[in-house]
C-alpha cells in the first residue's frame, strides 16, 4: 500500500466520521428516509475521497449507482406500505358504513 493510498483512506474516513458526527448533533429533525440519505451520502463521500485521487472513478460511481438503486427500493417499499395502510383504512370505514346501514 502506498503512502497516497494510506493518506487518502485516512482523509476519507475522517471526513465521513466528521460529517456523520455533525449530522448526529446538528439541531434538525430528519425523517427516517432523510437520515438514510444523509448517512449514505456521508459514507459515499468518504469512499470517493479515498478512491478518486488514486485514479479510480469507476468504483465510486458504481457504488453510488448501487446506493441510489437501493434508495429507490426503500422508497418503493415505504410507498407500498403507505398504500396498503390506506387501503386497510378505507376497508375499515367501509365496514363501519355497512354496519350503520344494517
Amino acid at each position: 500500500m502506498t503512502m497516497l493510498e494510506v493518506l487518502t483512506f485516512a482523509f476519507g474516513s475522517t471526513v465521513t466520521i466528521l460529517v456523520l458526527a455533525v449530522g448526529h448533533w446538528f439541531p434538525w429533525d430528519l425523517t427516517r428516509i432523510q437520515a438514510y440519505i444523509y448517512g449514505t451520502a456521508a459514507i459515499l463521500l468518504g469512499f470517493t475521497i479515498w478512491r478518486l485521487p488514486l485514479g479510480d472513478w469507476l468504483t465510486p460511481l458504481g457504488l453510488a449507482i448501487i446506493a441510489a438503486l437501493g434508495g429507490v427500493a426503500v422508497l418503493l417499499a415505504y410507498g407500498t406500505d403507505k398504500l396498503v395502510q390506506r387501503i386497510r383504512i378505507a376497508e375499515m370505514w367501509e365496514a363501519v358504513d355497512d354496519a350503520r346501514e344494517e
